[in-house]
């Protein structure tokens, strides 16, 4: 096993920490906000708990169909959330990257929700190569910056639910 540093991204949040919260662990909020930025939810199914997962299924703007499972290790309400992050089929089988035959199969990510007083909510996104071989850590290093567009997406996405919200 190889390892690198986490890709880590934040952003704070105009909402109260337990609706940040929320609107991130019940599958008909997910489904709302979920993805990276033009993505349409097409399948949000949770079981949120120790060992429970949480399937999805995004369709993207040029149609591609894109699925992924997180299978929940750690869950801190309403602090943190800590989840092995895969591809997988519609199924939840878990699958490659459609697009990256060397991406890691398996991801340790952790979800952060900090309370910063004041109604604001800072949430932090953490990945990390998980049982990844050196190609796979490579290719998720090069990944940085994609990796990033698509938080940066996916968090907008949440702002303007969250605004919907208040």
């Amino acid at each position: 096993m190889t390892s690198t540093a986490p890709y880590s991204i934040s952003r704070v949040l105009k909402a109260p920490r337990a609706l940040v919260y929320k609107v991130s662990t019940e599958p008909e909020h997910m489904a709302k906000w979920f993805g990276p930025a033009g993505a349409v939810v097409i399948h949000s199914k949770m079981d949120l708990r120790p060992g429970g997962t949480y399937h999805y299924g995004l369709r993207m703007p040029d149609g591609l169909e894109m699925w992924g499972k997180q299978v929940y290790r750690e869950i801190v309400a309403p602090e943190k959330l800590v989840y092995i992050q895969s591809f997988s089929d519609k199924d939840g089988g878990i699958t490659r990257h459609p697009m990256s035959a060397t991406w890691p199969l398996e991801m340790l990510a952790t979800t952060a929700f900090e309370d910063l007083g004041d109604g604001t909510t800072k949430m932090t996104v953490t990945w990390l190569p998980h049982n990844a071989d050196e190609t796979a850590v490579a290719t998720f290093d090069g990944a940085r910056p994609s990796m990033h567009q698509g938080f940066e997406g996916m968090f907008v996405s949440l702002e303007k639910y969250l605004a919907t919200l208040a």
